[in-house]
């Protein structure tokens, strides 16, 4: 007897060729996709009524978790599987998914943002803003969420007592105005994945200093330009730590999911075990968040060293807030950011007001 799930990902092949590659006995998901600004225009409560299992990602936790919409994961599934998840996760995928003290989500999918470029024709990319003022071809990613969450990966208190920290974020202002001035700014309403598709076909532009990493685009041996990775830029070059913001996703179970959740421990152990995500997940070009695959040399060489120019910037990433209203502020932020990149103003009085709205939205 087979038993019949329903799942919802985003419909990216990374997200759901992984998902719909691997099989386990006795049990089916049918996984439907959705683009992934869905999961935050369709209201998570809804979305529970309908699937098992949700695909998530660490910001939009509190909203989730509010709505009732998603379980703890210690609810779930048992200790001894959490221990060995959590040990084979590579850093710090999975401390992202917990709040006010649970796991909410497993992670299955890691990125962060790091500096593309084309390998073909820009040899040596850049390791400091410094150096991509400096750089031909550049462009910047400022749709959507994207230009607020560069502002947090140069600036982004890593002490949890502020936001920004303030001389670092009126310093990556400074430098964003000026590589914004004398960026591509025809392709500003690009996502990640634009930008990486766009860099690919373009024979102008070279580099995007900070966008999410994407291994799929280094394939050899398809037809677009395979692209190349490397560390995010530093602000200043003494930094220890990653001048990049976490992404990725993990996987969540509904209230719905846990009246089978037999079935869903199942499916799942199968899913986690390292040989599905080296010979399954990281073969149809998903981007795991086990450990083992960013290790592996045959994955990395499949994907044009992508694992090996980005797990430096990976495990020293900023993971943002994720308190109910968090996704709200954090587009508001975004929208910030873009006005201070197209005018003069001062940018310390900005950091200012980000930071006084930021402590009434997360201080309620």
């Amino acid at each position: 007897m087979t038993v019949q799930l329903r799942g919802l990902t985003w419909d990216h092949p990374r997200g759901y060729r992984p998902l719909e590659a691997f099989e386990e006995s006795g049990v089916r998901v049918v996984w439907d996709r959705q683009p992934l600004s869905g999961f935050e225009s369709t209201p998570l409560a809804e979305l529970a009524e309908t699937y098992d299992l949700l695909v998530v990602d660490h910001p939009g936790l509190g909203a989730a978790v509010e709505a009732g919409a998603i379980l703890p994961v210690e609810d779930v599934f048992a200790a001894r599987d959490l221990k060995v998840w959590r040990s084979r996760a590579v850093e710090p995928t999975w401390d992202s998914y917990r709040l006010h003290g649970y796991g909410w989500a497993l992670p299955i999918d890691a990125a962060t943002q790091t500096c593309l470029y084309r390998p073909d024709r820009l040899t040596t990319p850049p390791a400091t803003w410094s150096d991509v003022l400096e750089t031909p071809g550049v462009v910047l990613c400022v749709a959507g969420p994207h230009a607020g969450l560069m502002l947090l990966g140069l600036a982004g208190d890593r002490t949890g007592a502020r936001l920004l920290e303030r001389d670092r974020a009126v310093e990556a202002i400074r430098v964003l105005r000026a590589v914004w001035q004398r960026s591509d700014r025809s392709v500003a309403e690009l996502d990640p994945i634009g930008i990486h598709e766009l860099l690919a076909e373009s024979n102008e532009l070279l580099c995007c200093p900070l966008v999410y990493s994407y291994a799929y685009y280094g394939a050899v041996g398809e037809d677009r330009q395979p692209l190349a990775w490397s560390e995010a830029p530093r602000l200043r070059p003494a930094d220890r730590l990653a001048n990049s913001t976490l992404g990725g996703t993990g996987l969540a179970v509904t209230p719905r999911g846990y009246r089978q959740v037999l079935a869903v421990t199942k499916y799942v152990r199968g899913l986690l075990d390292v040989s599905t995500q080296l010979d399954v997940v990281s073969t149809v070009g998903g981007q795991s968040a086990t450990a083992a695959v960013w290790a592996s040399d045959v994955v990395d060489k499949a994907w044009n060293g992508h694992y090996s120019a980005t797990l430096g910037t990976l495990t020293t990433s900023y993971i943002r807030p994720r308190f109910d209203g968090w996704i709200a502020f954090q587009d508001e932020l975004s929208e910030r950011v873009r006005e201070l990149l197209d005018d003069a103003s001062d940018p310390g009085a900005a950091v200012d007001r980000i930071e006084d709205d930021y402590r009434s939205v997360s201080h309620g």
